[in-house]
Protein backbone atom coordinates (compact mmCIF):
# COMPACT_ATOMS: atom_id res chain seq x y z
CA UNK A 1 0.00 0.00 0.00
CA UNK A 2 1.49 3.31 -1.06
CA UNK A 3 1.56 6.17 1.43
CA UNK A 4 -1.28 8.68 1.04
CA UNK A 5 -0.57 11.81 -0.98
CA UNK A 6 0.19 14.73 1.33
CA UNK A 7 -1.09 18.11 0.22
CA UNK A 8 0.30 21.46 1.22
CA UNK A 9 -1.84 23.44 3.65
CA UNK A 10 -3.06 25.72 0.86
CA UNK A 11 -3.65 25.30 -2.85
CA UNK A 12 -0.97 26.27 -5.33
CA UNK A 13 -1.22 28.51 -8.36
CA UNK A 14 -1.75 26.63 -11.64
CA UNK A 15 1.24 25.52 -13.69
CA UNK A 16 2.85 28.25 -15.72
CA UNK A 17 4.57 27.88 -19.10
CA UNK A 18 7.91 26.95 -17.55
CA UNK A 19 8.86 23.29 -17.00
CA UNK A 20 7.57 22.24 -13.59
CA UNK A 21 10.98 21.26 -12.23
CA UNK A 22 12.40 24.77 -12.71
CA UNK A 23 10.27 26.55 -10.12
CA UNK A 24 8.00 26.14 -7.13
CA UNK A 25 4.41 27.18 -7.67
CA UNK A 26 3.46 29.78 -5.07
CA UNK A 27 0.81 28.99 -2.49
CA UNK A 28 -2.59 30.65 -2.55
CA UNK A 29 -2.67 31.63 1.11
CA UNK A 30 -6.07 31.11 2.69
CA UNK A 31 -7.39 28.65 0.10
CA UNK A 32 -7.14 25.26 1.79
CA UNK A 33 -6.00 22.32 -0.32
CA UNK A 34 -8.59 20.19 1.50
CA UNK A 35 -11.70 21.70 3.05
CA UNK A 36 -11.20 19.66 6.23
CA UNK A 37 -8.07 21.68 7.08
CA UNK A 38 -10.10 24.78 7.91
CA UNK A 39 -12.24 23.05 10.52
CA UNK A 40 -9.42 21.75 12.74
CA UNK A 41 -7.85 23.94 15.41
CA UNK A 42 -5.12 21.71 16.87
CA UNK A 43 -2.33 20.06 14.92
CA UNK A 44 0.57 17.75 15.81
CA UNK A 45 3.74 19.09 14.19
CA UNK A 46 6.90 17.22 13.20
CA UNK A 47 9.98 18.15 11.20
CA UNK A 48 9.91 17.09 7.55
CA UNK A 49 13.10 15.43 6.36
CA UNK A 50 14.54 15.86 2.86
CA UNK A 51 14.97 12.25 1.85
CA UNK A 52 13.52 9.39 -0.17
CA UNK A 53 10.11 7.97 0.64
CA UNK A 54 10.55 4.36 1.78
CA UNK A 55 8.11 1.57 2.66
CA UNK A 56 9.13 -1.54 4.58
CA UNK A 57 6.70 -4.44 4.17
CA UNK A 58 7.33 -6.94 6.96
CA UNK A 59 5.70 -10.38 7.00
CA UNK A 60 6.55 -13.72 8.58
CA UNK A 61 8.71 -14.86 5.67
CA UNK A 62 10.01 -11.69 4.04
CA UNK A 63 10.86 -8.01 4.19
CA UNK A 64 10.26 -5.97 1.05
CA UNK A 65 11.80 -2.52 0.61
CA UNK A 66 9.90 -0.18 -1.69
CA UNK A 67 10.08 3.50 -2.57
CA UNK A 68 7.25 5.96 -3.11
CA UNK A 69 6.14 3.66 -5.93
CA UNK A 70 6.88 -0.01 -6.56
CA UNK A 71 9.27 0.98 -9.36
CA UNK A 72 11.52 3.35 -7.44
CA UNK A 73 15.22 2.49 -7.33
CA UNK A 74 16.48 1.95 -3.80
CA UNK A 75 20.07 3.20 -3.22
CA UNK A 76 22.53 0.33 -2.60
CA UNK A 77 23.90 2.03 0.54
CA UNK A 78 20.40 2.21 1.99
CA UNK A 79 19.82 -1.48 1.27
CA UNK A 80 23.11 -2.24 2.99
CA UNK A 81 21.89 -0.30 6.04
CA UNK A 82 18.58 -2.23 6.11
CA UNK A 83 20.31 -5.58 5.70
CA UNK A 84 22.67 -4.82 8.59
CA UNK A 85 20.13 -3.20 10.90
CA UNK A 86 18.95 -5.42 13.77
CA UNK A 87 15.18 -4.98 13.78
CA UNK A 88 13.84 -8.26 12.38
CA UNK A 89 13.49 -10.21 15.63
CA UNK A 90 11.53 -7.45 17.35
CA UNK A 91 9.42 -6.80 14.25
CA UNK A 92 8.50 -10.50 14.11
CA UNK A 93 6.76 -10.14 17.49
CA UNK A 94 4.29 -7.60 16.08
CA UNK A 95 0.94 -8.63 14.54
CA UNK A 96 2.19 -9.23 11.00
CA UNK A 97 2.01 -8.16 8.25
CA UNK A 98 2.91 -4.53 8.90
CA UNK A 99 4.01 -1.60 6.77
CA UNK A 100 6.55 0.91 8.04
CA UNK A 101 6.64 4.27 6.26
CA UNK A 102 9.54 6.63 6.45
CA UNK A 103 12.39 8.48 4.77
CA UNK A 104 15.67 7.10 3.61
CA UNK A 105 18.05 9.94 4.51
CA UNK A 106 21.71 10.77 4.82
CA UNK A 107 24.60 11.50 2.48
CA UNK A 108 23.79 10.51 -1.10
CA UNK A 109 20.01 10.98 -0.79
CA UNK A 110 18.72 14.42 -1.82
CA UNK A 111 20.45 16.99 0.43
CA UNK A 112 20.81 14.35 3.13
CA UNK A 113 24.50 15.02 3.64
CA UNK A 114 23.52 17.83 5.99
CA UNK A 115 21.93 15.27 8.31
CA UNK A 116 24.46 12.48 8.60
CA UNK A 117 27.44 10.95 6.71
CA UNK A 118 25.73 7.56 6.30
CA UNK A 119 22.26 6.52 5.16
CA UNK A 120 19.52 5.43 7.55
CA UNK A 121 15.75 5.11 7.93
CA UNK A 122 13.52 7.70 9.61
CA UNK A 123 10.20 6.11 10.65
CA UNK A 124 7.26 8.52 10.38
CA UNK A 125 4.22 6.24 10.18
CA UNK A 126 3.11 2.62 10.55
CA UNK A 127 0.10 0.61 9.42
CA UNK A 128 -0.64 -2.34 11.70
CA UNK A 129 -3.82 -4.41 12.04
CA UNK A 130 -5.42 -2.30 9.31
CA UNK A 131 -5.06 0.89 11.27
CA UNK A 132 -2.63 3.78 11.52
CA UNK A 133 -0.64 4.03 14.73
CA UNK A 134 -0.94 7.09 16.95
CA UNK A 135 2.05 9.42 17.07
CA UNK A 136 3.02 7.99 20.46
CA UNK A 137 2.71 4.51 18.96
CA UNK A 138 5.05 5.46 16.11
CA UNK A 139 7.62 6.90 18.52
CA UNK A 140 7.47 3.76 20.70
CA UNK A 141 7.78 1.50 17.66
CA UNK A 142 10.78 3.50 16.44
CA UNK A 143 12.50 3.01 19.80
CA UNK A 144 11.73 -0.71 19.81
CA UNK A 145 13.07 -1.24 16.29
CA UNK A 146 16.01 1.14 16.57
CA UNK A 147 14.80 3.66 14.00
CA UNK A 148 14.88 7.44 14.31
CA UNK A 149 11.53 9.26 14.36
CA UNK A 150 10.79 12.89 13.41
CA UNK A 151 11.37 15.69 15.87
CA UNK A 152 8.07 16.47 17.60
CA UNK A 153 7.28 20.19 17.99
CA UNK A 154 4.11 19.33 19.90
CA UNK A 155 0.55 20.54 19.38
CA UNK A 156 0.16 23.93 17.71
CA UNK A 157 -2.40 26.14 15.98
CA UNK A 158 -2.28 26.79 12.25
CA UNK A 159 -1.03 30.37 12.76
CA UNK A 160 1.75 29.18 15.09
CA UNK A 161 2.81 26.54 12.56
CA UNK A 162 3.00 29.09 9.75
CA UNK A 163 5.09 31.40 11.97
CA UNK A 164 7.40 28.49 12.83
CA UNK A 165 8.02 27.60 9.18
CA UNK A 166 8.50 31.25 8.20
CA UNK A 167 11.20 31.57 10.89
CA UNK A 168 13.22 28.81 9.13
CA UNK A 169 14.64 27.20 12.28
CA UNK A 170 17.70 24.96 11.88
CA UNK A 171 17.10 21.27 11.33
CA UNK A 172 17.15 19.06 14.43
CA UNK A 173 18.91 16.30 12.52
CA UNK A 174 22.52 17.28 12.08
CA UNK A 175 23.78 14.22 13.92
CA UNK A 176 27.42 15.28 13.87
CA UNK A 177 27.97 19.03 14.10
CA UNK A 178 31.50 18.61 12.76
CA UNK A 179 30.38 16.51 9.79
CA UNK A 180 28.93 19.22 7.61
CA UNK A 181 29.87 22.93 7.44
CA UNK A 182 26.21 23.78 6.81
CA UNK A 183 25.08 22.25 10.10
CA UNK A 184 22.79 25.21 10.84
CA UNK A 185 20.85 24.77 7.62
CA UNK A 186 17.11 25.48 8.05
CA UNK A 187 14.83 22.50 8.26
CA UNK A 188 13.02 21.53 5.06
CA UNK A 189 9.59 22.06 6.59
CA UNK A 190 6.94 20.36 8.70
CA UNK A 191 4.55 17.42 8.51
CA UNK A 192 1.30 18.20 10.31
CA UNK A 193 -1.49 15.87 11.48
CA UNK A 194 -4.84 16.53 13.13
CA UNK A 195 -4.69 16.21 16.92
CA UNK A 196 -6.34 14.02 18.04
CA UNK A 197 -5.90 11.84 14.97
CA UNK A 198 -8.76 12.23 12.48
CA UNK A 199 -9.41 10.71 9.08
CA UNK A 200 -10.76 11.96 5.79
CA UNK A 201 -14.36 10.95 5.17
CA UNK A 202 -13.60 9.06 1.97
CA UNK A 203 -13.11 5.50 0.83
CA UNK A 204 -9.49 5.31 2.00
CA UNK A 205 -10.13 6.97 5.39
CA UNK A 206 -6.54 8.22 5.43
CA UNK A 207 -5.27 10.43 8.27
CA UNK A 208 -5.91 14.16 7.87
CA UNK A 209 -2.49 15.74 7.40
CA UNK A 210 -0.60 18.37 5.41
CA UNK A 211 2.87 19.75 4.86
CA UNK A 212 4.49 23.14 4.64
CA UNK A 213 8.02 23.91 3.44
CA UNK A 214 10.40 26.71 4.38
CA UNK A 215 11.04 27.45 0.69
CA UNK A 216 7.32 28.24 0.23
CA UNK A 217 8.01 31.52 2.01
Amino acid sequence: MEYPKINSLWKRHPLLSKPRETYTRPLIVGEYAQEEFGSISKWRVEEKIDGMNIRLYIDTDRIDVKGRTNYANIPPKFMEYINNHDFRSKASMLPLPIILYGEGFGAGIQTGGIYRPTQAFMLFDAYINRRWLSREGVYKLGQDLGFDTPHDFGVMSEDAIVDLVKSAPPTKYTFDKEWHPDSKRPMEGVMVRAEPQMRFNDQQANPIMWKLKVKDF
